[in-house]
């Protein structure tokens, strides 16, 4: 029995980049709000779009689902469409909230407290518009593509 097929890769090579780009844009957004274009931007930006590509896409896909099933237990009679706008921007809120959680602990080591919840804060603030836009097209266009690619 093979572990790896062709169609395991393939969709490997669909899905990495694809966490990679939309934690990459988000946690650019949420170094630049903790640091500023500093010296050492680039690599505090990189180190925390791995960090929270690595924890946060396994528990992406696990909140999704879970999300998926409590709108549909709340939301039973609403469309597909509604169902996807509520799954979209409740996810968009819980994975920006992480999402600012490990960039903020990555970029600013040694902050605590109050201090810490500000950054934590600014960097989920700003970020939460463009994951709101990334969510919305993720749900309702590119997620049922990606379902049906799996599927396959």
């Amino acid at each position: 029995m093979k572990l790896i097929n062709s169609k395991m890769i393939k969709k490997l090579l669909i899905m990495v980049p694809l966490v990679f780009t939309l934690v990459g844009i988000l946690t650019f957004v949420m170094t630049f709000q903790n640091l500023g274009f500093v010296d050492g931007f680039f690599n505090q930006w990189l180190s925390s779009t791995v960090w929270a590509a690595t924890t946060m896409a396994p528990l992406g896909f696990v909140m999704v689902a879970l999300v998926g099933k409590a709108v549909s237990m709340f939301l039973p009679k609403a469309s597909e469409r509604i169902q996807n706008t509520v799954i979209g921007i409740l996810m968009a809120i819980i994975m920006e909230g992480f999402m600012a959680l490990v960039t903020t602990i990555n970029n600013l080591s040694g902050v605590t407290g109050l201090a810490f919840f500000t950054q934590w804060w600014h960097a989920f603030l700003i970020a939460i518009p463009v994951g709101l836009m990334i969510s919305m097209v993720m749900t309702l266009a590119i997620k049922p593509r990606i379902e049906r690619f799996m599927a396959s």
